[in-house]
């Protein structure tokens, strides 16, 4: 199944090929692949992270369909 997978921040510079200046990147992942196998995949830091399915806040447990949009953020502190 096709997904897009955004990656910001600085998690950018784990998108692989090089592509860390484009924060969008679409993936053939298995079927009902979990968000939490993606991360692993990409070998994202074990670290607190933000995560949007479609513009919906998801848990790294959510399976993930074809078509969707992954976007993980790192979190954001400020003031």
């Amino acid at each position: 199944m096709k997904v897009d997978v955004a990656l910001f921040a600085s998690l950018a510079s784990f998108q692989p090929d090089g592509l860390s200046g484009r924060h969008t990147r679409e993936f053939d992942f298995p079927d009902g692949m979990l968000i939490s196998e993606v991360i692993a995949s990409l070998g994202l830091p074990d670290e607190p992270r933000v995560i949007f399915v479609n513009g919906r806040h998801a848990s790294e447990g959510a399976a993930l369909s074809a078509g969707d949009r992954l976007a993980i953020f790192p979190p954001v502190g400020g003031g």
